[in-house]
């Protein structure tokens, strides 16, 4: 069989990383992927973790490959480098969140970047994870980051017509959000901002990795598609009662007056917050269908999606290394105002 290379980005963070551990989910046979992890240090001790995964049959199938996508060159390396074993055929796209209220100019250009790449080297399948929004009706009055998401996957689909085959993902809310200190912050801040019947579309970060995967083993069945990645969809009461029927105990927060307080300092939490409902009233649209068909095509791609119970109960008595700055956000610029 011959083997797919795929440039993974964002491969040490957590859609990267879950990515790569879905391909290689089974071990009973080699992998069809032989995966370039991008990196701007292949020397930090994550990439070096990356490095040395190897399927159980010896044949390592993950390389550690540096590049900066703020760097335009840095990454065709990577490509021209590539074109030795058959060149790149697929590429996973993750850009870093920059942060609530942030500038994202830089992760606009560097998505448009690596889309032009993939056209010029012939990728084959080139799978974004952009975010839910809840349709594109909303699209032109999007901000910041929501705004970079909607330029990137305009500007592949503009290249869709020149001939790269594109697959968009749009995860819901990482359930990964409310691990920690930030997690009884997230709990808080959702109990206090938003009403009563308000959803929230949840997902797994583990599970994007598992649509992706789906994806690249057969891309011509999601090509030109986009894909809404949901696992579980809660009120801010049936997230509190799923957490305490799966670990025994109630989902730790923070006091209410202290979560509203937050919510009138912070403009860009109050922005989070007025982002869910808008994206829950378009959900339950009775002439949206849309979503639906978005959310059946990402279950038909991976079935198993997990619920945010199961989650729980999964992160349960586990103690979970969160990595700095993540999803770069932090307590003392949330109580300024500043994220």
């Amino acid at each position: 069989m011959e083997t797919k290379i795929l440039l993974v980005t964002g491969a040490t963070g957590k859609q990267g990383k879950a990515l790569i551990s879905a391909i290689q989910t089974d071990t009973t046979k080699p992998s069809p992927f032989h995966i370039l992890a991008l990196t701007r240090n292949p020397r930090s001790p994550a990439a070096k973790q990356l490095s040395a995964l190897e399927t159980k049959n010896g044949n390592e199938n993950v390389e550690v490959v540096e590049g900066d996508l703020d760097n335009a060159d840095s990454v065709r390396r990577v490509f021209e480098d590539a074109k030795k074993k058959g060149g790149v055929w697929g590429v996973f796209c993750v850009l870093a969140f920059p942060g609530l209220g942030a500038n994202a100019d830089g992760e606009e250009r560097q998505g448009k970047t690596l889309a032009d790449l993939a056209l010029e080297y012939g990728v084959a399948c080139f799978v974004y994870s952009s975010v839910e929004r809840g349709g594109e009706g909303y699209d032109d009055k999007l901000t910041l980051d929501r705004l970079a998401k909607v330029r990137i996957e305009r500007h592949l689909c503009g290249l869709g017509d020149k001939g790269l085959n594109w697959t968009i993902l749009r995860p819901g809310f990482f359930m990964e959000n409310f691990e920690g200190t930030i997690g009884s912050i997230t709990v808080g801040v959702l109990k206090a901002g938003l009403k009563p019947d308000t959803t929230v579309q949840l997902i797994a970060v583990d599970d994007i990795g598992f649509v992706a995967a789906a994806v690249f083993k057969a891309p011509e069945r999601y090509t030109s598609k986009v894909l809404l990645v949901v696992g579980d969809i809660c009120t801010s009461a049936q997230l509190q009662d799923a957490y305490k029927s799966a670990v025994g105990r109630e989902i730790p927060s923070i006091p209410s007056f202290l979560a509203r307080a937050l919510i009138k300092m912070n403009g860009h939490t109050q922005g989070l917050i007025q982002d869910m409902e808008r994206v829950h009233l378009t959900r339950i649209d009775p002439n949206n269908d849309e979503t639906e068909n978005q959310m059946a095509a990402a279950r038909e791609a991976y079935p198993d999606m997990t619920s945010f119970a199961s989650w729980a109960a999964q992160r349960h008595g586990k103690t979970t290394k969160r990595e700095k700055g993540w999803n770069q956000v932090t307590l003392g610029r949330l109580f300024m105002g500043k994220q």
